[in-house]
């Protein structure tokens, strides 16, 4: 004995059924890639000082502290001429998955320009994405992007699945 089973959707919940199961198929896409530095910067526009602009990593955390002061810090990047470097109270995050705050960095080191990624535009094409290779400092912050198509550029940290948007930016100032 053979049953049919006849289900009628209306065409309404059909379409709507679709275009959930297309969403939750569909690519996402880092929303920062936009911004990156596709052409190599000249070593000399890139130097200077950068200032914590934000960070999306945790939303919670509006302002990182001193350790053993209580003073309110104030991180900075110094990009030198003679090609090393210098960071004062750089929040290091880790992890994967669940990205935590781990405390303060303060080190020196030396920088190269050099590609750190590279971008899709969903055809197969790939742009290099052009940043900063560290010497001297946590896994977590030896690598670093720039942002913006010409100078003044500022940096760009990012954790996790790029898709998510975590990261930490910093503006030339």
């Amino acid at each position: 004995m053979i049953v049919e089973l006849k289900i009628h959707f209306p065409l309404k919940s059909l379409n709507l059924l679709l275009g959930i199961l297309l969403s939750l198929s569909a690519c996402q896409y880092d929303p920062f890639t936009h911004n990156y530095t596709t052409e190599k910067p000249d070593k000399s526009d890139v130097i200077g000082r950068y200032y914590f602009e934000r960070q999306t990593i945790d939303y919670q955390i509006k302002e990182f502290l001193e350790p053993n002061s209580n003073r309110i810090a104030n991180p900075m990047i110094l990009i030198n001429p003679d090609g090393t470097y210098e960071f004062n109270n750089i929040p290091d995050f880790e992890g994967i998955l669940d990205i935590e705050f781990k405390g303060l960095v303060n080190s020196k080191g030396e920088w190269n320009i050099q590609t750190v990624g590279t971008i899709g535009d969903g055809t197969g094409n790939l742009q290099k994405h052009w940043g900063l290779v560290l010497s001297g400092t946590t896994e977590n912050l030896s690598r670093l992007g720039f942002m913006q198509g010409e100078p003044p550029y500022s940096l760009i940290f990012g954790y996790g699945d790029p898709d998510e948007g975590k990261a930490m930016i910093f503006k030339k100032n």
